[in-house]
């Protein structure tokens, strides 16, 4: 401020006396305030505004993420079954979801007649195994034993007086032999057609049991059956499935012409 002043009175802008009363009114120089340390209830400094220790002084700041875990942040342990413990308590385990079971097809579907299809075919193949396993030859003789197929109609057999004795007396039976192009009969043992009546009762045609016989017929009864179907009367029986069982194939009757095995297509009178 003194050399502004005498560089100005040499330079004639200011009087002498004009510089002083510059001088005397010109504002002291403000100096900062001195540092207040705030105050507590009890004048004691608070904990923030305390001098860092001297450990502190020489050791750098810590980040914030370098802070070390409070016990609260801590993963809680893991547990038997998946749980964690929440409150002092273990988690319930969720209970594994069940599948879903897959219904099974509609009657008349695809799918369903496909299934069916395949049952039958397994069931054609069981029965023909146990026939060509047991099946008895049949001797051609001058006796005419009658039987009656699954559709309805008589068959019948000519054969010795001593097969038909053996067939009348329980010792052999009449069973069908499934084949792929149609249904034979033949005669195996009674043991052997018990075994086929437990997978399919339809495929024992006569069994001449001591208690609840199959197929059994009186003198009267193929006399009967020989004059409606003579006349075109005699009801034909639906082959229906018998508890999954029946296809096309195995239901469909022999042909016109064909003959199984030991008897003719057609009844002949006795």
């Amino acid at each position: 401020m003194q050399n502004l002043r005498d560089k100005l009175l040499k330079a004639g802008l200011v009087s002498e006396d004009e510089a002083k009363k510059a001088e005397a009114s010109a504002p002291a120089p403000r100096r900062p305030p001195p540092a207040q340390t705030q105050r507590t209830e009890g004048n004691a400094p608070r904990r923030d505004d305390r001098p860092p220790r001297r450990d502190d002084r020489d050791r750098p700041p810590q980040r914030r993420d370098d802070r070390p875990q409070r016990r609260d942040d801590r993963p809680p342990p893991r547990r038997e079954g998946g749980g964690r413990p929440q409150h002092g308590r273990p988690a319930p385990v969720a209970a594994a979801e069940k599948p879903i079971p897959k219904l099974p097809p509609l009657p008349g579907s695809k799918e369903y007649q496909r299934i069916e299809s395949k049952k039958q075919m397994e069931l054609d193949k069981a029965l023909r195994e146990l026939v060509l396993g047991a099946q008895v030859v049949t001797e051609p003789g001058e006796t005419a034993f009658y039987f009656m197929t699954r559709k309805g109609k008589l068959r019948r057999l000519e054969l010795t007086p001593a097969q038909a004795k053996q067939l009348e007396d329980g010792a052999l039976a009449v069973v069908e032999r499934p084949e792929p192009a149609q249904i034979e009969h033949s005669l195996v043992p009674a043991a052997t057609a018990e075994q086929m009546f437990a997978l399919s009762k339809k495929s024992v045609r006569f069994l001449n049991r001591t208690e609840s016989p199959i197929g059994f017929m009186s003198d009267d009864d193929v006399k009967a059956q020989q004059a409606a179907e003579a006349a075109g009367t005699a009801p034909e029986i639906p082959d229906e499935p018998e508890g999954g069982e029946g296809s096309a194939e195995a239901a469909a009757p022999p042909p016109e012409g064909s003959a199984p095995e030991g008897g003719s297509s057609e009844p002949q009178a006795q």
